[in-house]
């Protein structure tokens, strides 16, 4: 089955199939059957056609992350009458709820446990009393069934179209041809109103395994679930890998049930990858890349060593700006396809994007002579320093390698004369910057591509589907200008700060400022050698320096070396 069938239709057929399965449960024991969810999506089907809803208008679906089962039943009830569902999040504020139910034109919102904001217009109400007999479905699989927002992590998240037949596609209720057969349950804790949500509810319309649903990601709640119902494979995003990895819940808990990781929404870095295996070494490691523009277009990847950054190959290709395809291992946008129908802008802002049934993902990235794709960005994160295009992906990949970094993102900040610089920010075991981080990145990265600028958070910020919003991180750091320069304050550091000032032909020298964002490079880093040692009679070779742009970072190896031996 490709595509041929509505999404209730998928219901009606599962539930015919096997009534009394378990579709959704909850940790608590709560669950729902496929009968149960057919019979409520019904009733509410019944009432809204009897309310007057018009095939084709749009209904908000606002829901507690803990009503998983009222969400699942409202959503195939509205798709059932005919509607287009518009899943939000209650995480959302309510300037943004506002925001979206109007974009989207709904005419109403079904709620049930959320707060619904003052100025959200239409009609409001919760899911009907189950009675009565099958509503007919008044959809087809070439209408639209959903509309759901990008993450935004750049910029404004976009409304997205996806019509049953593209969410139908490769879905097979049919015994013997369902998804996850290895397992009796299959565990995620996406938040309502995010592409990996539906996903995994659409999933749930076609497995064989139950839908174990943790309403918000918690990583000893996670383990715990994963070990009194034996889960067989369990759903992640990166960041709630790590979250898992380092709550040491893994070593206490019996995972040995886990057969299939699958995770999603972003790059897997190669260390989790590499410590998951460990963690849960019965299970077979997945990452799945694709978008919420281009789903179900996906490549998927076993965790391979050999090719740590891979995200697999398949119906892939990659252009240049003009859409002529590349020669492998040239750096182009990104293009991904399926068969099934595509999906589309609300706006109708296509033609960037959608292409002959092709789907631009917004990535660039390469082709190896084997087909696989390697991701180089994200467009709107490519760092552009003085004519070098910096990956954040490829700086934060080896930030991840650190020990002591749990977590980290890299964007570009302004420079005067650079145009841009790469900064960093991180999370780390002691909550401050590792004393060796430039010398064990001058190891992996080039010296452009070494952040120039880092500090440390408790947490990154990241949206409802687990990504970096990048854009928040560029206001940790102080523009050029915009408030005076913290001065030197050791005795060393101001006479290290007077050298740069001679060497670099610049007025003032700042206690955060780093010698090659200044304008520093091979010749002057000679020079910059030779004075240190002449003034400080320290033996300084260029690679102490090089590998420690910052002021702070010279002078305290200057310092190291005046206390002690050297």
């Amino acid at each position: 089955m490709t595509g041929g069938r509505t999404v209730p239709g998928l219901l009606r057929r599962r539930a015919a199939d096997t009534p009394g399965a378990v579709a959704l449960c909850h940790p608590d024991g709560s669950s729902l059957t496929f009968a149960g969810w057919d019979r409520a999506a019904d009733a509410l089907a019944a009432e809204l056609v009897a309310d007057g809803l018009r095939v084709g208008q749009r209904v908000a679906l606002l829901f507690d992350e803990r009503e998983w089962f009222g969400y699942a039943i409202a959503f195939c009830g509205v798709l059932r009458a005919g509607g287009v569902a518009v899943p939000l999040s209650t995480r959302l504020s309510p300037r943004q709820l506002v925001d979206r139910v109007t974009a989207t034109g709904a005419v109403g919102t079904i709620r049930e446990g959320g707060t619904v904001p003052t100025g959200l217009g239409g009609w409001q109400r919760g899911l009907a009393r189950p009675g009565g007999g099958a509503t007919p479905d008044r959809s087809t699989p070439d209408d639209a069934a959903q509309v759901i927002f990008t993450s935004g992590t750049e910029g404004s998240a976009k409304a997205v179209v996806a019509t049953h037949g593209n969410l139908t596609y490769g879905h097979d209720t049919a015994p013997g041809r369902r998804h996850l057969a290895h397992s009796r349950h299959f565990l995620h804790a996406f938040p309502l109103g995010t592409n990996a949500a539906q996903t995994m509810l659409l999933t749930g319309l076609a497995a064989a395994p139950a839908a174990l649903v943790v309403p918000r990601f918690d990583a000893a709640e996670v383990c715990a679930a994963v070990e009194e119902f034996r889960v067989g494979t369990l759903f992640l995003v990166p960041s709630t890998a790590r979250e898992l990895l380092a709550s040491g819940e893994p070593h206490r808990r019996d995972l040995s049930s886990v057969v299939l990781v699958g995770t999603t929404g972003d790059i897997l870095p190669a260390p989790v990858a590499r410590a998951l295996g460990a963690a849960m070494p019965n299970a077979t490691v997945v990452n799945t890349y694709s978008s919420t523009e281009a789903a179900p277009a996906r490549t998927t990847m076993v965790f391979d060593s050999r090719r740590p950054h891979a995200v697999g190959r398949g119906a892939v290709r990659v252009t240049d700006d003009a859409g002529r395809e590349v020669d492998p291992g040239e750096v182009g946008q990104v293009w991904i396809r399926s068969d099934a129908p595509p999906r589309r802008y609300l706006d109708g802002d296509d033609t960037a994007t959608f292409r002959d049934g092709w789907t631009r993902t917004g990535d660039r990235g390469r082709l190896d002579d084997q087909g696989y794709l390697h991701l180089v960005d994200r467009d709107s994160s490519i760092v552009h320093s003085g004519g070098t295009k910096i990956s954040s992906l490829a700086v934060e990949q080896a930030l991840h390698e650190h020990a002591d970094v749990l977590d980290c993102a890299v964007v570009g900040i302004p420079d005067p004369v650079l145009g841009e610089r790469a900064a960093a920010v991180l999370v780390t075991r002691a909550g401050t910057v590792p004393a060796d981080l430039r010398g064990f990145l001058a190891g992996r990265l080039s010296t452009p591509e070494i952040p120039q600028r880092v500090v440390c958070v408790d947490a990154l910020p990241r949206n409802d589907g687990g990504k970096v919003v990048k854009r928040s991180l560029r206001d940790l750091f102080r523009p050029d200008g915009s408030a005076p320069a913290p001065a030197p304050q050791t005795a060393v550091e101001r006479q290290l700060a007077g050298i740069w000032a001679t060497v670099l032909g610049v007025a003032a020298v700042g206690r955060d400022d780093d010698f090659l964002a200044l304008g520093g490079n091979s010749m002057s880093v000679l020079r910059l050698a030779r004075l240190v040692s002449d003034q400080f009679a320290v033996a300084t070779p260029v690679s102490a320096l090089f590998a420690r742009p910052g002021l702070v970072e010279q002078a305290a190896w200057i310092a190291a070396r005046l206390s002690g031996p050297p």
